[in-house]
């Protein structure tokens, strides 16, 4: 028989309780309060489907305060709020297949804790949603998302106010001033309620205490009555009144103010009879098993978690590594089991426990435990045993990932790391620690010590988790044959077990030392081996510079392709991770503009991405970027990513600023990626036509994307034959690893679902298909030179000073006054270039970051504020529930604060925006016009802008969206061709407009704008 969970306490639920009732279908049917109890009982007995009096009956449920009640032959009701964790306990007791949420669809903290309990537990949830109500708005209808923005606008209007929201809004309404004159509220007949309005002072006539349900004429009775100017009230749909209430409005006269319903998914009242109906008739479909990822810490039963214990003791089976399961067989025969009532058990009582029947599965791989538990639906609860805490370094999180995929519920629970009991036991604490794992993987020294003697921010010290080959002796050894014998060095092993040992020393004295191969390391270093470091890491620099006619020699390659959507970005993050787990310390640089394709590469490596663009910068500035870059993250090698087509520049018929031209001014080897999707011999044909269109091509292989294993070498050895390039591998097509785009590029990396597993996959494929090593030897060990030939150096000298003077980039920047500039930045507003950060700072401006989604207000004390582009159109309805932040910055600018906005966000300083959803929402309200949608790409590619002053500064543009005033301050001018237009709004430091601005292209600009940022801050300090 299929058990029925149904939460009422509204309409819908009273009357999927009369339903079960009157098809004898049995059920529990939660109402928070005994008025909803009332309100049910009475359904029941007006459809004639109520229980016998003389059965009824009021139990406690389990030490809860909770009530049932036996209301039909069929349905219980259970009276009581419940948490989560209440909810999920009663799903297990009762054996619960099925829940119906029913609930308010303003009760949003409730069915969240509904949806938690269900997930938990793996109970199939169906969520009942309320029928709309009627969508004619009046033309002074006012929409709000929550009751704090109802509670804003009414107090900017003026007006008596009828509230029908309920009492649980009343508190929020006592802000609007004058509210004891102002607003009347209807609410229900209850003591509590009227004990409330009472204490917030709103009584006498200006309380109406009645049980609806109203009608049309009964609602415009009291607005009449009332004199209400302004309605407020829920969208609670047909069932909740909202159609006689705005019926009512209309025919007063009265405005309305609406508090949206939330969005969500559901089914609706009838569907969920018919669930009901098949419920009863035994199709809801089978439980999947609840399985519990839990950490066990060292494997001691006294440094489990008592929740870790529970869930060993009640499971029908455990899963783990051999030592894993041993450890949960020792807390069964442990004296301080913890029991459901949380006190300990005696010993004859966990003896009885491990006697019972205990099912135990080496196992932890992901696919063998699925395969495992899919065995047994019998099961109703499993444990998965991890080692430490599930969250460092542990298999949990790719268990959780397949564990989604195959659809199991699963809960998490956390343990005692061994880094936290270390530190504990050594008196220390480890929130300034970095921390690597050499346990199964590869970790150099000079990884590790580069961290701790970071000159910026050095960690002040470093847990290694030591296994295998890797063990703390060996890492001793290599530390001493590295230089940093001296280091000083704690070893913990078998921690938390009676054969706990704890040694220190240094690293020298450790090395011969033998230890066990599952071992936790400290490494300390002091002042001195830091500045040892430095002047190991200056050696090597100056190693790397070789004359003064050369800026530097490192290894570098390009991935490049004839289009785009070849599969450059893909290629690139894979090799990209490889090298990283190689410890080659890569670093990325994205050829041209774009923004999207760093931040794939950031998020490989966790340091930011270049982007080298000859059109933003000269010859020396492109190469002083890319080699500033590899000396500041001291990188072993350099990945480059092309743009577009290999040889597409300026205008689509010119290589000026192309992925070529970066390719002859880095000399820079590239890669041809060559997408085979639905081509042949044409592959050899293109390889050979890119070969040979530049004399001097730089191309120095081939990768062949999308194509099968079994086809790979007949194309590989025709491609080979045509063009006489070495085809280095290729990769096959797979959805495991694929990356999807829209209007302006990829997703973003926080966008796809279980990127770095994808990445991960990727990795291991390339390292199977590609040969790697024969990519690192065509990257080689090169030279990047000026070239300065004695019979040209005359010339190149005049050149370069002519291209400083228009580009001063490549020259060091003088520090302006020292300001504070606030950055927004977060997923809305994310298109940043690295350079343009870079040249803030070396100007004396410290950027200080904060997110117009989630901060309240902007920065303290900033001087200037920086609107970067992004996707705001597709955050736009949280963007403007944040109302807070909105208003901060709208009061800052009015107030005379600098700004400069581009693209993204110059719309959100609109008065409103159309996102994505196609509805036009409120913005900052800076510009006093509306920014919205188009079907077509607006502006696309470089422009030269001229700026009201006469200086020139290059950037670019990229957009769908439009504004209704782009601004005329400034003109953009195409770099080829002679189109040329008006835009971008200036008014002393604050600029707007659609254009990306490259600031090193002129750093006047940005110095100028700073100098403003620096005159508003000290008249600011001495108001």
């Amino acid at each position: 028989m299929c058990k029925i969970w149904i939460f009422g306490g509204t309409t819908e639920g009273r009357l999927l309780a009369e339903y079960c009732s009157r098809e004898k279908i049995e059920a529990w049917v939660s109402v928070a309060s005994e008025y909803g109890e009332e309100l049910l009982q009475e359904e029941l007995m007006e459809s004639g489907n109520a229980g016998n009096p003389d059965l009824n009956h009021n139990t406690c449920l389990a030490k809860k305060n909770l009530k049932t009640v036996q209301a039909s032959s069929v349905i219980k009701v259970l009276r009581g709020r419940m948490d989560r964790y209440q909810m999920e306990e009663f799903i297990r007791n009762q054996g619960i297949h099925l829940v119906i949420d029913a609930t308010h669809p303003h009760a949003i903290l409730v069915s969240e804790e509904i949806q938690e309990a269900c997930g938990r537990t793996g109970v199939r949830l169906e969520r009942c949603l309320r029928a709309e109500g009627e969508q004619n708005k009046a033309r002074d209808w006012v929409e709000v998302d929550s009751i704090q923005e109802a509670v804003s606008f009414l107090s900017s209007v003026s007006g008596v106010i009828f509230v029908t929201t309920g009492s649980k809004e009343l508190e929020a309404l006592c802000q609007i001033p004058d509210y004891q004159k102002r607003v009347y509220a209807r609410v229900l007949p209850t003591s509590n309620v009227l004990k409330k309005c009472e204490k917030l002072g709103i009584t006498g006539s200006h309380l109406i205490a009645m049980q609806g349900p109203f009608s049309t004429e009964m609602n415009t009775l009291f607005l009449r009555q009332t004199k209400a100017e302004w309605l407020l009230t829920k969208d609670s749909g047909r069932a909740g009144g909202f159609q006689e209430k705005v019926e009512a409005a209309r025919e007063n006269g009265t405005r309305v103010v609406v508090i949206r319903r939330p969005e969500e998914d559901g089914i609706s009242l009838e569907e969920a009879m018919e669930v009901l109906k098949k419920a009863d008739e035994g199709n809801v479909g089978e439980l999947k098993t609840h399985l519990i990822l839990a950490g066990i810490g060292m494997g001691q039963p006294s440094q489990m978690t008592g929740e870790v214990l529970r869930a060993i003791r009640e499971s029908d089976a455990l899963i783990g590594a051999g030592r894993m399961l041993e450890s949960a067989e020792r807390a069964l025969q442990n004296d301080l089991l913890i029991s459901k009532e949380g006190k300990a058990e005696n010993r004859q009582e966990s003896a009885a426990a491990v006697e019972k029947e205990r099912k135990c599965y080496k196992a932890y791989l992901p696919d063998d435990v699925i395969q495992i538990v899919s065995k047994h639906p019998e099961w109703k609860q499993a444990v998965i045993l991890y080692s430490g805490d599930t969250g460092f370094f542990s298999g949990a999180s790719r268990m959780a990932e397949r564990l989604r995929e195959a659809g199991y519920p699963f809960t998490v629970y956390p343990g005692t790391s061994c880094v936290s009991y270390l530190a504990a036991r050594l008196g220390t604490h480890w929130e300034d620690a970095a921390i690597y794992s050499a346990h199964g993987r590869e970790l150099s020294v000079d990884r590790v010590m580069k961290r701790l003697c970071d000159p910026e921010e050095p960690a002040k010290r470093a847990f290694i988790l030591m296994g295998g080959k890797n063990g703390a002796g060996q890492f001793c050894e290599r530390l001493t044959q590295a230089g940093y014998g001296n280091v000083q060095v704690t070893v913990g092993e078998n921690l938390s077990y009676p054969e706990e040992q704890i040694r220190s020393g240094t690293a020298e004295e450790m090395r011969k030392l033998e230890f066990a191969d599952l071992s936790l390391m400290l490494l300390e270093v002091t002042d001195e081996i830091k500045n040892v470091k430095q002047l190991k890491r200056f050696e090597q620099e100056d190693k790397r510079l070789l004359s003064a006619d050369s800026v530097g020699v490192f290894p570098r390659i390009m991935l490049a392709a004839p289009k785009s959507g070849s599969g450059k970005t893909l290629l690139t993050c894979g090799l990209l991770e490889i090298l990283r787990r190689r410890g080659l310390n890569p670093i990325a640089c994205k050829c041209g503009p774009d923004y999207i394709d760093p931040m794939f590469h950031r998020y490989v490596l966790g340091i930011p991405g270049r982007n080298l663009d000859s059109f933003f910068l000269p010859t020396e500035g492109v190469r002083k970027v890319l080699v500033d870059a590899v000396r500041e993250e001291q990188a072993g090698i350099a990945v480059l990513e092309g743009v577009m087509g290999y040889y597409d520049g300026l205008g689509g018929t010119e290589t000026s600023a192309s992925s070529w031209e970066i390719a002859e001014i880095t000399d820079t080897p590239a890669i041809l990626v060559l997408d085979c999707k639905g081509a042949s011999l044409s592959a050899a044909a293109m390889a050979s036509g890119f070969l040979h269109f530049r004399k001097k091509s730089h191309i120095a292989g081939v990768i062949l994307n999308r194509v099968s294993s079994m086809y790979y070498e007949r194309l590989a050895a025709a491609v080979e034959e045509a063009s006489g390039l070495p085809v280095l591998g290729y990769l096959p097509e797979s959805e495991e690893y694929r990356m999807e785009s829209r209007h302006l590029g990829l997703f973003l990396p926080g966008e796809i679902d279980r990127l770095r597993e994808r990445i991960g996959r990727l990795a291991d494929q390339m390292e199977k298909s590609i040969a790697v090593e024969r990519v690192l030897e065509v990257a080689g060990m090169l030279p990047l030179r000026i070239e300065n030939k004695e019979k040209e150096k005359a010339e190149n000298e005049s050149m370069e000073a002519e291209s400083i003077a228009k580009f001063p980039a490549c020259q060091e920047q003088k520090v302006t006054s020292r300001v504070r500039i606030g950055v927004a930045r977060d997923e809305a507003f994310c298109f940043y270039y690295q350079e343009n950060f870079r040249l803030l700072e070396q100007m004396g401006a410290e950027l200080v970051y904060f997110s117009p989604l989630r901060d309240k207000k902007i920065p303290d004390r900033v001087d200037g504020l920086l609107f970067g582009g992004g996707y705001p159109e597709n955050y736009a309805r949280e963007l403007a529930k944040n109302a807070a932040m909105r208003e901060s910055i709208r009061r800052s600018i009015a107030a005379g604060m600098p700004f400069l906005a581009e693209c993204g966000g110059f719309l959100y300083l609109h008065r409103t925006l159309e996102g994505s959803d196609g509805k036009h929402w409120e913005m900052a309200g800076v510009y006093p016009f509306d920014a919205y949608r188009t079907n077509r790409l607006r502006r696309f590619g470089y422009v030269r802008l001229l700026t009201s002053s006469g200086q020139e500064i290059h950037g670019h543009e990229f957009h769908y969206w439009e504004s209704e005033d782009p601004g005329t301050d400034w003109e953009a001018v195409k770099p080829t061709g002679n189109r040329s237009w008006r835009c971008i709004h200036e008014k002393g430091g604050q600029i707007g407009g659609f254009p990306h601005l490259y600031y090193a292209s002129c750093p006047d600009f940005l110095r100028k704008w700073l100098d403003v940022c620096a005159k508003g801050s000290q008249q600011k300090y001495i108001k």
